[in-house]
């Protein structure tokens, strides 16, 4: 969908760091200990999975009618995201602790940067969901760099700017917080409220407000009057 980036690489940084900022605040208010205890194939494994439930929103099923709904398929796309982020941080954590002189962020972000301007080719659907295989491979046999490419085309194909995708992460970001608050990690946060699940309600809202600095403040009263109901 996105001829280029459209955005220069020092914004693309900015929003990078911004991204890694935020999905640290995230990992720590789950588990202040998770560099020590999460592994790289943890964030791999999450990584296919993920794809795997995206690959469920693309119509390959030839014994049923199936059609694409886009705002679930870039959802899935964005947790895909939180965890390649995660295993940016978790990877960087690991090569400062060995004392690389390569630091891993400053590595990763003009990678990704590189991938999503340098690839131009537009995927028909059947070479989409075979890039969908390829991210669930690379993750599997825990190929970073691949990983990041596949990733980046992927977006490339989904999204109509990486500002879209940028947005759409700091909304599930949010969500996630959330979620924890409202007793996620203890099974009695409630998911589906009213027949709708919480991803609906959050793109509705990001679709609504499309913008950065209201974007917190619209979302936590939209599930805070959710939840009171």
């Amino acid at each position: 969908m996105q001829e280029k980036t459209n955005i220069n690489f020092k914004e693309f940084k900015e929003k990078m760091i911004k991204c890694l900022a935020l999905q640290e605040q995230l990992n720590t208010k789950i588990n202040p200990n998770w560099k020590e205890e999460r592994t790289e194939k943890d964030f791999y494994r999450a990584i296919w999975l993920e794809a795997a439930e995206l690959m469920e929103e693309l119509p390959w099923k030839w014994w049923k009618k199936t059609e694409t709904d886009f705002e679930n398929l870039q959802i899935e796309i964005v947790d895909i995201f939180h965890f390649i982020l995660s295993l940016i941080l978790l990877k960087d954590h690991e090569w400062k602790k060995q004392n690389s002189t390569i630091n891993y962020i400053e590595f990763s972000i003009p990678f990704l940067y590189r991938a999503l301007e340098e690839n131009d080719k537009k995927l028909n659907t059947e070479e989409l969901i075979t890039e969908v295989e390829n991210l669930v491979r690379y993750a599997i046999t825990e190929r970073d760099t691949l990983t990041y490419l596949t990733f980046a085309n992927i977006i490339k194909n989904t999204f109509e700017s990486f500002d879209k995708l940028y947005l759409l992460y700091i909304s599930k970001n949010i969500l996630n917080h959330i979620r924890q608050e409202y007793g996620y990690n203890t099974g009695t946060y409630k998911k589906t409220i009213n027949g709708l699940e919480d991803n609906k309600y959050l793109t509705k809202i990001v679709n609504q407000v499309n913008n950065e600095e209201e974007l917190e403040k619209e979302i936590r009263k939209a599930f805070e009057e959710l939840h009171n109901k």
